[in-house]
């Protein structure tokens, strides 16, 4: 343990030496756009479209970010819900279960951070909520007493498939790591990677839609990753 903490602290004094040792950053980060406007285009994988905006916080390196998500898809598929349980009549597997139709919306504050002289490499955490209404069909079945012989029975009735709904609030905890190369024109290029705790509500006695990890029920953490594309002013 020692040893380790040893190279730890090394490492930290190696980086903060070279990063002191750098040559002045170039004229153009003290003009540097005061505020920006960006789309996630990986979004579009979740069916949501996503739209950033990020203000300057003086002229230090440190910005804020507020981020709005609207998701709507309407699929149709063949599949039901029944015991927990979900069915699709062709076996297509894939990374969500099966719906009919995505409803939503989300919204994401954040801090950033540039670590170096450069302004290129940053660190970035905050918060997210998101609010998901999914239609689904379930497989639901009826109860029905009748009397014979003067004795009371339940029957239960054949199933009958209808269309229901999921209301899922998400709430996140997000921290990234990102590479934004500066630039002296308008183009804003960032990629990042990092992890998120989610935790999200759902209706009871209804499907979760939590089994797999980047379910929009899923609770837990997960791997993040994203390119954002645009423009800045000023």
């Amino acid at each position: 343990m020692k040893k380790n903490a040893l190279l730890f602290l090394f490492a930290a004094w190696f980086i903060h030496s070279h990063i002191q040792a750098q040559d002045t950053p170039p004229r153009y980060l003290s003009t540097q756009k005061k505020y920006t406007f960006a789309v996630q285009p990986l979004q579009m994988f979740s069916w949501g479209r996503r739209f950033d905006f990020e203000v300057r916080l003086g002229n230090g390196p440190g910005w804020l970010q507020f981020g709005t998500t609207a998701y709507s898809i309407t699929k149709g598929d063949d599949h039901f819900y029944y015991e927990g349980g979900h069915y699709r009549n062709d076996g297509f597997l894939s990374l969500r279960e099966p719906f009919c139709k995505l409803r939503g919306g989300g919204l994401d504050i954040n801090y950033k951070h540039f670590i170096d002289p450069y302004r290129s490499l940053y660190y970035a955490a905050g918060l997210s909520y998101a609010l998901f209404n999914i239609d689904y069909n379930g497989r639901l079945g009826k109860w029905n007493d009748y009397t014979e012989d003067g004795l009371l029975y339940h029957e239960f009735l054949n199933y009958q498939e209808m269309t229901h709904t999921q209301h899922i609030n998400r709430m996140s905890i997000n921290q990234y790591l990102g590479f934004q190369p500066p630039s002296r024109h308008a183009f804003l290029l960032d990629l990042f990677v990092g992890v998120s705790y989610r935790h999200a509500i759902s209706d009871k006695d209804k499907p979760n839609f939590d089994k797999d990890t980047y379910s929009f029920g899923y609770t837990g953490f997960v791997f993040m990753t994203g390119v954002r594309l645009g423009f800045g002013i000023r």
